[in-house]
């Protein structure tokens, strides 16, 4: 009779297929959570046709819209502030908590930034919204070019969009 002897691995190679496996593990993982976590629909809207922006006031540690909602057809989900030119203007997505929106209604959206600043340039007020109708969603953006900051407290004073609570 034959003896047939064990597959033997070394600690070596155990060590290499032990990290790979979790290597390959660790991206599943990052892709599903940059692909599910904070994310805004990659269909775009035009801002005018939902939104209008009635004021903004930054005061240099807070940056706060004031908008105007232009149809109840469809909902504001969910926002977030983002600058190519600053990092302190990039906030973490706010969700405004929203499960209807009236034609006319004002929202208020303040933004705590990252970090003061006495003048901020080229920002993006990024809105996901969700149509009423057949729960598409789609995202609109409004740009502000170059705004300085102004001393004063912004209102409401009770909420500002800082913390990371974007719908999956």
């Amino acid at each position: 009779m034959s003896k047939s002897t064990p597959l033997k691995f070394s600690r070596n190679k155990a060590v290499v297929l032990i990290t790979i496996s979790a290597a390959v593990i660790f991206s599943l993982v990052l892709g599903y959570l940059f692909l599910t976590n904070d994310s805004f629909p990659s269909q775009k809207g035009t801002f005018s046709e939902y939104a209008s922006v009635e004021s903004s006031t930054f005061n240099g540690t807070e940056f706060s819209f004031k908008l105007r909602w232009l149809s109840a057809d469809y909902v504001p989900l969910y926002a977030q502030l983002s600058s190519p030119e600053s990092d302190t203007a990039t906030t973490d997505v706010c969700s405004l908590n929203l499960t209807s929106a009236h034609t006319g209604e004002d929202i208020l959206m303040p933004f705590a930034l990252a970090g003061p600043s006495t003048s901020l340039s080229d920002v993006d007020l990024y809105v996901a919204v969700r149509s009423v109708a057949n729960g598409t969603e789609f995202t609109i953006v409004h740009n502000t070019p170059a705004i300085t900051a102004t001393p004063g407290d912004i209102q409401p004073q009770s909420m500002a969009c800082a913390q990371p609570s974007a719908p999956m």
